[in-house]
């Protein structure tokens, strides 16, 4: 899927996390096409190259950094280079990054539930904490943070997972209440199931079809449906869109199947 530039996002400093694959690089690599100047974060620098050359290859402006979000001390530092290589501050930040291992209850353990929310969770605090100066001194800006209906409908073996993206809604709206005054935007997606390798791959075939046959839609949705509502949220066209939860699952929450 490609799409000709708007340039909604034209010359705004964009950082995505999780940005070496899957709704990450859809999303990067739609900022890019947008106009946006994209710095990619993902933890992983090999997946990162050719993420990075790819978006880089097709004419935008965009620079990897290989980062651990979880940690805080590392995130402030993110900040503070990406504000200097681009020579402007962020202007729009999508927290996309994620790590999460689905268990049943008697199964959980405490190093998956620190590194769940370490990435998932906390990242966000660090990010939003580190980005918010910087957008305030560019007279605002948005943030747009990846949930999952994992929140919203319960499915076996996902306590940790469906504790870690409520908390993320609760951030996204009390972000959003005290950013406000500093004219930054703070909104959520909640995707459902995405064709990704990775979400399909939690899945036997079994099960797969019996989630596809469940869907109003008939289909999983694909990543750069994702990417097009994270720009709807971080450009002007959501300017009255605030500490919102945009869903975007094809039906499968509302659906009474």
């Amino acid at each position: 899927m490609t799409h000709a530039s708007s340039g909604r996002m034209a010359g705004r400093v964009c950082v995505v996390t999780g940005a070496a694959r899957g709704i990450g690089l859809a999303i990067a690599t739609r900022c890019a096409a947008e106009g946006g100047r994209v710095a990619c974060v993902d933890l992983s620098a090999r997946r990162l190259k050719p993420a990075v050359a790819a978006i880089v290859g097709s004419g935008a402006e965009a620079r990897g950094y290989a980062v651990d979000v979880g940690r805080r001390s590392d995130v402030q530092g993110l900040f503070e280079r990406i504000e200097s290589d681009f020579g402007a501050p962020v202007a729009v930040l999508v927290n996309n990054a994620v790590w999460a291992r689905f268990q049943p209850l008697a199964e959980i353990d405490e190093e998956t539930v620190d590194k769940m929310f370490a990435v998932g969770l906390e990242a966000l605090i660090w990010t939003t904490q580190a980005a918010a100066p910087q957008m305030r001194r560019g007279g605002g800006g948005a943030i747009v943070n990846l949930c999952s209906t994992s929140a919203l409908q319960a499915m076996p073996n996902s306590i940790t997972y469906a504790a870690l993206k409520a908390g993320v809604l609760g951030l996204t709206r009390a972000a959003a209440i005290e950013l406000s005054p500093d004219r930054i935007r703070v909104n959520a997606i909640v995707p459902g199931m995405i064709g990704t390798p990775a979400s399909i791959g939690m899945f036997d075939d079994a099960t797969i079809v019996a989630r596809r046959s469940r869907m109003p839609l008939g289909r999983f949705g694909e990543p750069e449906e994702i990417a097009a509502v994270a720009v709807f949220l971080a450009n002007d066209e959501s300017s009255y869109v605030q500490g919102a939860a945009l869903v975007a699952d094809g039906g499968w929450t509302v659906a009474a199947i």
